[in-house]
């Protein structure tokens, strides 16, 4: 197939002729969602477990869900503040960087999210990784363990979609404004309804500007996301959007040594607002512009099909430092000079297939999907390797050293070009007998990519080619028996795959895809009333065929495999007409099982992953006299996280405490909202990638805003 965007239309024409042939359509179920899913008639609501209707608490999988009002009650403006509360999830391991969000699931780490069912592009190599906003966001889906059965090339632990926002019905219009710590001064809109009788439209946007947690450092973004939806016919309806940002200040990822940080130094410990970074060069900027359409098509009662399409256009200019090794004396940082200068642009495209047929006392819905998505990005790389970088005096910190025209960017360079194709076909079958909910799943994925590279070091020209040509089956098994009194019990057996470019230097033969696959019991409860959900889930993931390396990196083989075991529980209920109460516990046993090039290894646990964590939180509501009002509080603790990858210490752990509050006054159409987050300004480390490179974690920050609706 060409790498050329001409060929995306491929898996459409594909999908269309086994909806012909099939005669294809989707069984309609009453959305009795607890998470406040809205949903149009034609657009139905698709879960992500399943890209089914079938319900988060009826679906044989471990699947949160986060709705747009716990995003803003709890002043959550990116994916990794949405899921301090979410079991399972470690995030926020560097809160103070904003350029990307980075979590782990199940112990395992991802950059990556999907928006609206369709990944939000990127190479998976460097550092342009699109955003969007929470304010654009209409609930957060967490889907938890292997998805490739469904989506593809996804990490093992699990994947996180960003359900968009969409035109409804009904004329509603929200202005909001806040300001807050930090000199934060935010503006949004929201207004949506009724263009003519067959279409209606959305519009969000907003613009954003506060001081970074590190001195020196900023944050500024700008968002305006429209969309269209037509009502062809009765059977047909089409929805058109468009996502622009412009993100012209953001905080890359510059890390602060050990000392000073885990550990005491000459000088006592570093301050929390410290940055190892320069004014004068250390900056992230990124534009994003995406266009996409959804197309819904109802051929009769049972049978539909649906195809959701996006093509993207982003940049990011990255200038950053870094260092290696510990600061000479524990004082003088030696640092490097960086940037990555980053383009990427490509589609992707999804087609499903839905149906239902009734065979004797089965019900099957079925689904038939394929997707595609091809890209091409550009990678430029300078690096200064510490020639002539000035050195940061730690017990003195002075932020503006840098003479930025001097700094001998081309000591060392890279330049890539990057084309990525990847082409699926799934298919599922939901069977439903009696009490019996069964899930079967596969996708086969062809993957291919080429990586061009020109290198330049110290004048010294050379370059290289990488390709990667894997293909791989990805399977699911899952059962659920609905009892009576609302308990239901699950069991699923499912597998995940990712790409591997490179060559093993032990056995001379090209990497394969490296694979994981889960075996996972848990039970779920829904009250009669709805006022309770409870799920708990006990799961063992294993990842294989990772490469591993010597600790020279001259050699490398495919042999390394990591385990996770562990027990994710979570509780919302209304204990009383006034109090609403959310609780979280995670149990996590996460450690590397094989690796022959460095056994000092096996045994131990990565980095990034809290092993035990736990939440709790509430809403009080008033009435009487405080009408109106109503106030939030949450507790998280998060355990203890390796120091490196060897366990010769740890990061301690931490417990925060974050409070909301509301008071509505709808004689008015007004809210007021008042957030805060790390209450008591504890001074923790985030995380540690190794014991010469440590973040601390987010300071105290609190927000007012004002709400008004038309």
């Amino acid at each position: 197939m060409s790498n050329g965007r001409k060929g995306w239309f491929y898996p459409s024409l594909t999908a269309l002729a086994i909806a012909v042939a099939t005669s294809p359509v989707a069984q309609e179920q009453e959305d009795e969602s607890l998470e406040h899913i809205e949903v149009n008639p034609m657009q139905s609501y698709r879960s992500t477990a399943t890209k089914s209707s079938l319900r988060p608490i009826d679906s044989p999988v471990s699947i949160s869900v986060i709705d747009q009002e716990l995003l803003q009650l709890r002043q959550a403006q990116t994916v990794s503040e949405a899921l301090r509360y979410s079991s399972g999830v470690t995030t926020e391991s560097r809160p103070t960087i904003t350029i990307f969000d980075q979590f782990t699931i199940r112990g395992f780490d991802t950059y990556q999210t999907f928006y609206d069912g369709l990944p939000l592009l990127s190479n998976n190599s460097w550092n342009l990784y699109p955003q969007v906003d929470s304010f654009a966001t209409e609930s957060l889906e967490i889907l938890k363990g292997p998805a490739s059965s469904l989506y593809g090339l996804v990490p093992p632990g699990g994947m996180i979609n960003q359900v968009a926002k969409y035109p409804k019905d009904e004329n509603e219009t929200l202005i909001r404004a806040a300001v807050g710590s930090d000199s934060l001064f935010e503006l949004g809109l929201d207004t949506t309804g009724q263009l003519t009788d067959n279409a209606r439209y959305r519009v969000v946007a907003l613009g954003r500007k506060q001081d970074g947690f590190q001195d020196t450092t900023e944050n500024e973004r700008y968002t305006i996301a429209p969309s269209v939806t037509i009502d062809l016919s009765k059977a047909t309806e089409l929805t058109l959007s468009a996502y622009y940002q412009d993100d012209p200040q953001m905080v890359p990822s510059t890390p602060l040594p050990g000392v000073g940080t885990l550990y005491e130094a000459p000088y006592g410990k570093l301050d929390a607002s410290v940055y190892a970074g320069d004014e004068n060069w250390n900056s992230y900027s990124r534009e994003v512009l995406m266009l996409g359409y959804k197309l819904n098509h109802e051929f009769n009662d049972n049978w539909s099909v649906l195809q959701k399409f996006r093509y993207t256009d982003a940049d990011a200019l990255q200038q950053n430092t870094y260092h290696s090794g510990t600061p000479t004396d524990d004082i003088y940082l030696t640092r490097s000079a960086y940037l990555t200068d980053e383009e990427i642009d490509g589609v992707t495209v999804d087609t499903q297939v839905a149906g239902f047929v009734q065979t004797g006392d089965l019900a099957h819905n079925l689904l038939f999907g394929v997707d595609y998505q091809n890209s091409d990005s550009t990678v430029a790389y300078r690096d200064t390797l510490t020639t002539d970088t000035p050195v940061l005096d730690l017990s003195n910190i002075d932020n503006d050293l840098f003479d930025v025209d001097s700094l001998p960017l081309d000591f060392y360079q890279e330049d890539h070009v990057i084309d990525i194709e990847q082409i699926g076909f799934y298919l599922q079958d939901e069977i439903r007998i009696d009490n019996f909910t069964f899930l079967l799943n596969g996708r086969y994925d062809q993957f291919e990519s080429t990586d061009v590279a020109e290198n330049v070091y110290a004048g010294f020209e050379y370059g290289s080619t990488t390709e990667i040509d894997q293909n791989e089956f990805s399977g699911r098994v899952a059962a659920m028996y609905t009892f009576d009194s609302g308990w239901r019990m699950y069991a699923n057996y499912a597998e995940s795959f990712e790409p591997v470019s490179g060559t093993d230097s032990v056995t001379g033969e090209a990497f394969k895809p490296t694979t994981a696959d889960q075996v996972e019991v848990g039970t779920k409860y829904i009250s009669g009333d709805g006022a309770t959900t409870f799920t708990g889930a006990y799961f063992v993931l294993t990842k294989q065929n990772v490469v591993v390396n010597t600790s020279d990196f001259a050699q490398y083989t495919q042999n390394g495999e990591v385990e996770s075991k562990g027990v994710e529980l979570e509780l919302s209920t209304k204990v009383t007409n006034a109090l609403l109460l959310q609780a979280n516990a995670t149990l996590l046993d996460l450690e590397v099982t094989e690796d022959t090039l460095d056994p000092d290894v096996v045994g131990k646990t990565p980095v990034w992953v809290a092993e035990e964590s736990a939440s709790v939180w509430a809403n009080y509501f008033f009435d009487d006299a405080l009408d109106g009002l109503m106030l939030g509080a949450g507790v998280r603790y998060v355990g203890e996280t390796q120091a490196d990858k060897y366990n010769t210490d740890t990061v301690p752990s931490y417990t925060l405490v974050d409070a909301v509050l509301s008071y509505d006054m709808p004689e008015y159409d007004l809210k007021l909202t008042g957030s805060v987050s790390n209450l008591t300004d504890k001074e923790y480390v985030g995380a540690c990638y190794d014991t010469n490179n440590c973040w601390y974690g987010a300071q105290r920050r609190f927000e007012v805003g004002i709400e008004k609706r038309f």
